[in-house]
């Protein structure tokens, strides 16, 4: 397990300087673009960045993760103020965790936009899974609306 761990972080770290060295993918709604979030760890306060697909449905904007006891969803629910960087591009946002029908619909419309095999294999629904399927399954899952800032205007 640690050595999966350990590959797991260095690839993170690898796909994090790529991020942070790049131009920023382009902001589509129903789709997914690639940034580096950054927020503070729930105990030591420091700062963590995490590589993440940042899904945009219907002119919001969320992080969606198969697993509510990841590391960076504790860290989000513990400290909501986050930033997403990529490239030059940094945004100061406040993750506010969701629920109910709006949680459902950027779960559906996540798992139809992520192009990568293994991400979809994680969640304990299929993209197919009806919005009654994935709201019984959204105690295991973590779903956050990102609002800017107030003031923020990078």
């Amino acid at each position: 397990m640690a050595r999966k761990s350990s590959e797991i972080a260095r690839r993170n770290a690898e796909l994090v300087t790529a991020l942070l060295d790049g131009e920023p993918q382009p902001f589509v709604d129903g789709g997914t673009a690639l940034r580096v979030l950054e927020a503070a760890g729930r105990h030591s306060g420091r700062p963590y960045r995490t590589p993440l697909g940042v899904l945009t449905l219907d002119g919001g904007r969320y992080l969606v993760s198969p697993d509510a006891n990841r590391d960076w969803v504790r860290n989000l629910t513990a400290n909501p103020a986050c930033g997403l960087r990529a490239g030059e591009v940094r945004e100061r946002l406040r993750a506010r965790r969701i629920g109910g029908d709006e949680a459902a619909a950027a779960v559906s419309a996540y798992l139809s936009a992520v192009r990568v095999p293994w991400a979809p294999a994680a969640f304990p629904v299929t993209p197919a899974a009806s919005t009654a399927e994935i709201v019984a399954n959204l105690d295991a899952l973590a779903v956050f609306r990102l609002d800017a800032e107030p003031g923020d205007r990078s």
